[in-house]
């Protein structure tokens, strides 16, 4: 069960644990949703408290420069609609958390290359930094990582794992959970047959771009 940030955190239950692996693996893939969740990974998701209003500081894994270009990153990959985007959420912050507490030296290196590489390849094609881009221009730089378009397999690879960790912080979020799932409190009445629609919300009902 997703827990409010006020709330002492707490493993879901075992059905509710399953439904939610089960719901990331038909959203992100099995291997990535079980690199995600392996161990400790989905305590420790559902532990983070998010502190959006902390801004220029470094994290844990990220300076303060790779912090800041991961924000605008999260909204790009998940932005605002008629739901917070990923960096209100602080889905930046959860992916520095996590990648401290769940994640050996090597993946933490990889999601900082990549950064490295976003800030690099923004500052060659466009002349300016990432986060100062017009969000047409971030868009295409993301997609063409995603295309290899100028980019090596070991920048798409790094890339697809980083965009997974912020989408886990997404939905283990209460607001990704409630405003952007569906989603049916846990205890609740048993409901057999719930009409749907394509216009009804589902898993990863964003594009992710």
């Amino acid at each position: 069960m997703i827990m409010k940030a006020e709330q002492q955190p707490q493993v879901p239950k075992n059905k509710t644990r399953r439904d939610f692996i089960r719901q990331l693996t038909l959203t992100l893939g099995s291997a990535t949703a079980a690199g995600l969740v392996a161990g400790s990974g989905l305590s420790v998701a559902l532990a983070y408290s998010a502190k959006p209003e902390i801004k220029n500081k470094p994290g844990l894994i990220f300076t303060r420069v790779q912090l800041n270009l991961l924000a605008r990153v999260c909204d790009t990959i998940l932005p605002r609609t008629d739901t917070p985007s990923g960096s209100e959420l602080d889905c930046h912050g959860f992916a520095d958390h996590q990648l401290f507490h769940c994640f050996q030296q090597k993946q933490q290196q990889q999601c900082c290359d990549i950064l490295d590489t976003i800030a690099k390849q923004s500052r060659q094609t466009y002349r300016q930094e990432f986060e100062q881009l017009p969000q047409q221009e971030q868009t295409a730089l993301l997609l063409d990582i995603e295309k290899s378009a100028g980019f090596t397999s070991k920048d798409k690879t790094q890339f697809k794992f980083l965009k997974a960790l912020l989408v886990f912080g997404y939905f283990t979020s209460e607001a990704g959970a409630t405003q952007v799932l569906n989603y049916q409190a846990i205890p609740g009445g048993y409901l057999g047959s719930i009409p749907y629609d394509e216009n009804s919300k589902a898993w990863g009902s964003l594009a992710y771009y």
